[in-house]
């Protein structure tokens, strides 16, 4: 994370840029979910709730700006100090917009893993998206005598667990046809970054449909707005192709194979007989139930 001189051909290098101008400000890095040291014996990994400041100053220390207050202007182009407080009067012409009462308070969870050498890119990877996006628990109440809109007590998205190295993005039913979901699948780890998982890997696209069979199976491209088929026909032909996939309709495309740090977009249409994950309505016999919903929140970040 420090940076230092190089004569070194680098994209964005600035041979005038002299970190030690700003020891500090200038060695500073958005750390979105993960932040590791390492060294010939050990590693060091910190995983934050959110995205944060990080830097190395000094070899074999590590630090997070977690809040930053001023009381003076900085001299940085804001034209204000960096005061946040609890409240702050109206802003002009109606006030002054003077800061009020204490300085804000700022709670998180920082989580500490210390690994063997080599290990701090392996040891961020396997937890920073499960420590970013945490499940979200719902709990309602209701009598007997009123309908819950659910199909089942419980369900399960996954005929059988993913492999370690991939994770679902995207699981959304599309809203123009109930029988279509907009699936995302990311590898989660670079080349290089682990002997295990640092490989392409195989997922089964019905492993996904436990209880439903997939008719049709479409790529799109990353943001879903065009089949990636017809997106390859129209961009430019480079020498290099390896590794492109055409999109399909019909199930040629259930097996796919997944490289390092690559993200797939399916559209995956499922036969609408029987139960579609969605929701309905069932009852219970007792007179009271409680109904606990956990959403776990999907989202793929780098390092």
């Amino acid at each position: 994370m420090k940076r230092k001189r190089s004569d070194s051909k680098v994209f964005g290098y600035d041979a005038n840029f002299d970190p030690y101008i700003e020891t500090i400000a200038g060695n500073y890095y958005p750390v979105n979910t993960a932040t590791f040291i390492e060294d010939e014996r050990q590693s060091f990994t910190i995983l934050p709730d959110r995205s944060q400041a990080g830097s190395s100053i000094s070899d074999g220390s590590m630090e997070l700006l977690i809040q930053r207050r001023l009381l003076a202007d900085d001299a940085r182009g804001v034209g204000e100090p960096l005061n946040e407080t609890m409240s702050i009067t109206a802003c002009p012409p109606y006030g002054n917009a003077t800061r009020i009462g204490d300085g804000i308070i700022i709670k998180g969870t920082h989580r500490l893993m210390i690994g063997g050498k080599g290990s701090g890119a392996t040891n961020a990877r396997s937890r920073m998206d499960e420590s970013f996006s945490r499940p979200q628990v719902f709990v309602a109440s209701a009598s007997k005598d009123v309908q819950i809109p659910f199909h089942q007590p419980g369900l399960s998205l996954l005929k059988k667990s993913l492999p370690d190295n991939v994770m679902i993005v995207t699981y959304v039913a599309l809203d123009d046809d109930p029988s279509s979901f907009l699936i995302r699948l990311a590898h989660q780890y670079d080349m290089n970054e682990s002997n295990v998982y640092s490989t392409p890997v195989r997922v089964n696209l019905q492993d996904l449909f436990p209880n439903h069979d997939i008719i049709k199976v479409t790529e799109k491209t990353l943001s879903a707005n065009q089949d990636k088929a017809d997106w390859e026909r129209r961009r430019l032909d480079w020498n290099e192709s390896e590794g492109m996939t055409a999109s399909s309709d019909d199930k040629s495309m259930l097996d796919i194979v997944l490289k390092p740090m690559e993200i797939r977009t399916f559209v995956i249409n499922i036969k609408t007989s029987g139960v579609i994950p969605s929701s309905s309505c069932s009852t219970s016999s007792s007179s009271w139930r409680l109904q606990v919903i956990i959403l776990v929140g999907l989202t793929f970040s780098v390092l």
